[in-house]
């Protein structure tokens, strides 16, 4: 599978995906930088479920600062190496093979913002896991003040929306997923 990078200094050029991935569509990854605007600019970016790392390679495209992948797939994490390698962006990087919620407990760094794509399964097999990764976002202060966590979601999910501690910004649909934008209660 193949993707391409939207807008930005790598515009156009192609980024190899696992066949068993269901990346986010270049419609909505256009949509969140639609909504991120310039302030991409200098960002630090995390990008948890990477798949191929297209989210993270694309916030530095658009002028990111740094941005960390988190996934659990060996075959993933091999291909978003592969990514970074081409694009040439080690410097700007970090990729950690990890479960979730155990790589979110080791980092250090606060993030402007957060995007979360999960496999959609998850919605119909496991909704704590979600809360428990917004609860270590919270806990270890990993969103700056004013930053926006990215969650897609499939249609048919019966999610509690409500996420203690964040906010809804902003809900929009794109084909069958919606994109959540939740923001910190405190900054209200």
């Amino acid at each position: 599978m193949t993707l391409k990078i939207i807008s930005g200094t790598f515009k156009g050029r192609i980024l190899s995906a696992p066949k068993d991935i269901r990346p986010a569509t270049a419609n909505l990854r256009d949509a969140i930088f639609n909504i991120i605007g310039p302030s991409i600019e200098d960002s630090y970016f995390l990008d948890i479920f990477a798949g191929s790392g297209a989210l993270g390679l694309e916030a530095l495209s658009r002028g990111a600062k740094f941005s960390y992948f988190i996934d659990a797939s060996k075959i993933s994490i091999k291909f978003i190496y592969e990514n970074i390698k081409k694009l040439k962006v080690e410097l700007q990087t970090k990729v950690i093979l990890h479960d979730a919620i155990k790589a979110l407990k080791k980092i250090d760094v606060a993030f402007d913002y957060i995007s979360i794509d999960p496999p959609f399964i998850l919605f119909k097999q496991n909704l704590k896991y979600l809360s428990d990764i917004f609860s270590i976002i919270f806990q270890n202060n990993l969103l700056k003040k004013n930053g926006i966590i990215f969650l897609e979601e499939p249609t048919y999910s019966k999610r509690d929306e409500k996420i203690e501690n964040f906010l809804i910004k902003d809900k929009r649909k794109y084909g069958s997923a919606f994109l959540f934008q939740y923001i910190l209660e405190k900054n209200i």
